[in-house]
């Protein structure tokens, strides 16, 4: 039965990505990619929680590189390369978004709640822009899952995204791996229950050049697309 349903999930990604490439007709537009909450460990906002605070922390210098510190001492973990292109639900590419990512280390701790003490090689934040044809990248480990609260908060692995466009609101959602166990524990992975949309945000890793590979699409809706969109 997993594998089974490995399979459809990569039936159902394969699609999708045959599906962005092109520009769609005005009577036919892509699914916008969820909407999901950026979390109170955001590195430029942290809010933390009760009895969990965090406090404003961003590595020095911030590029897309997360897996080096300024020192050139690698993270601890598994090494990804995770890329991208960024349009609007026409299939437009958005050129010139600014892209952020972060998440938990390989010791599942956020940056804002340690100051990167727990792994100083990881940067756990990073910004980038896309180009011309709406294309991003990121170097960057593939994170845990973790519990909060004795477990009463539980997530599955993630990154989380932010993209911000001129003219447009800021949009933030969540990158997730097809084949961690604890999807189906997790309450917002469960909110996503069309199966297209759930297979373009769960990626499946792929070996390549040397490097575990996950490409992630973010199909911005109007109010987040600015301008361009």
């Amino acid at each position: 039965m997993n594998n089974r349903r490995t399979l459809l999930k990569s039936i159902l990604a394969a699609v999708a990505v045959l599906l962005l490439p092109g520009r769609l007709s005005a009577s036919d537009t892509l699914a916008p990619t969820p909407f999901l909450t950026a979390g109170p460990f955001y590195p430029r906002d942290p809010s933390g929680l009760p009895f969990l605070p965090a406090r404003t922390t961003l590595p020095e210098p911030v590029t897309n590189d997360l897996t080096r510190n300024r020192r050139g001492e690698p993270a601890l973990g598994q090494h990804i390369l995770v890329s991208g292109r960024v349009m609007d639900i026409t299939g437009r590419p958005l050129a010139g978004a600014v892209v952020e990512i972060w998440s938990v280390n390989a010791r599942n701790i956020y940056l804002v709640e340690d100051g990167g003490a727990s792994d100083p090689g990881f940067a756990g934040f990073g910004v980038t822009a896309t180009d011309a044809e709406g294309r991003y990248s990121f170097r960057t480990i593939r994170p845990g899952g973790y519990d909060r609260y004795f477990g009463l908060i539980r997530r599955t692995a993630h990154i989380h995204v932010l993209v911000k466009l001129a003219g447009g609101e800021p949009f933030t959602t969540e990158m997730w791996f097809a084949d961690e166990p604890r999807n189906s524990i997790d309450s917002f992975f469960r909110r996503v229950t069309d199966p297209g949309l759930q297979a373009r945000m769960a990626v499946i890793l792929n070996r390549s050049d040397g490097f575990d590979q996950a490409q992630f699409d973010l199909v911005l809706a109007p109010r987040y697309a600015g301008r361009a969109g």
